[in-house]
């Protein structure tokens, strides 16, 4: 069950708050899985952007050799008032949080084609339907950031998930968060993880990426049995080859007592264009790591690049 201990977090913090002046207040709902033997994955995220009255909304499922199919709305309009949407819902908060939604999505055979999309373009793949109806259930205690006004939670998640004809039942273990301010998409890099291993352990880190400067750094490993203990930055390192699209292709690791190496296996990948036309591409990856005592597990791991980075 969720820690509840948090005296700065009530049952309300799972759903809106209120916004901020600045242009990129924002509060996004996130929300991943990842099977055990990497066969099936995805992760969905609804951002409100209630100063530019937009709303995005992401759906990207994964699988073996399987294309990745993406939902990709940025043009939907922010909701009024204290609703967020109707596909969403937490009917524990802190303990239970429910996806269903169904319609229209796009497969890619190549994920790297997703930077080819632009405002009222779509995305340049195969038409498919597609439905999620998602349940995640917290199996760790509630993380909230130091820094900044976000939580987040590791999970088990049961559902089913449909493309086309094809229903893939979920099992598996995943990660959800929740925060809500400012965030800049095409200011600085980051890396953000998070993993699940054979024998039970979670994990999950956040940090800056750039050269010589430290923002920001935070991030937990729970152990089976034991309680969550929070990582500082100096314990997060990340160091990634990518390619010339600026997906990962291989990856070492550390945070706080965890070292591993991280595998992709499938990349689902979103072109983010601000208002004024900078872009930033942040390729998100379902992954497996082995650690160097021997262990594996699997989970996401996302990177953010806007334009120049990395250097």
């Amino acid at each position: 069950m969720p820690d509840r201990t948090h005296p700065e977090l009530t049952d309300a913090d799972e759903g809106r708050h209120p916004a901020g002046p600045e242009e990129f207040w924002g509060e996004s709902w996130y929300l991943d899985f990842a099977s055990a033997d990497g066969s099936y994955g995805g992760y969905v995220r609804l951002g409100l952007y209630p100063n530019l009255g937009k709303a995005w909304w992401w759906i990207a499922l994964v699988g073996a050799d399987e294309p990745t199919v993406l939902v990709i709305d940025h043009e939907l309009a922010c909701p009024d008032g204290d609703a967020a949407h109707s596909q969403l819902s937490w009917p524990e908060p802190f303990a239970r949080f429910m996806v269903r939604s169904s319609g229209p999505g796009v497969a890619l055979a190549d994920p790297s084609d997703a930077f080819r999309w632009s405002p009222g373009s779509g995305l340049p793949g195969s038409s498919v339907p597609v439905s999620v109806d998602l349940e995640w259930v917290s199996r760790g205690p509630v993380f909230p950031y130091a820094m900044t006004t976000r939580y987040e939670i590791s999970s088990w998640v049961t559902g089913t998930f449909t493309i086309g004809d094809q229903t893939v039942t979920v099992d598996c273990a995943g990660q959800r968060d929740h925060s809500w301010g400012v965030r800049d998409w095409w200011q600085f890099p980051w890396n953000w993880t998070s993993g699940h291993l054979e024998d039970g352990t979670y994990f999950h880190a956040a940090r800056s990426i750039i050269p010589d400067v430290e923002l920001f750094g935070t991030g937990y490993a729970i152990a089976p049995g034991a309680a969550l203990g929070p990582v500082e930055s100096d314990g997060i390192t990340v160091d990634v080859d990518i390619d010339d699209e600026k997906l990962p292709v291989a990856a070492r690791q550390r945070i706080g007592p965890i070292t591993f190496t991280t595998e992709y296996l499938a990349h689902a990948p979103v072109l983010l264009v601000a208002p004024d036309g900078r872009e930033s591409r942040f390729p998100r990856s379902m992954c497996r790591y082995t650690t160097d005592d021997g262990r594996t597990g699997t989970g996401w791991t996302e990177f953010n690049w806007p334009e120049g980075f990395p250097a």
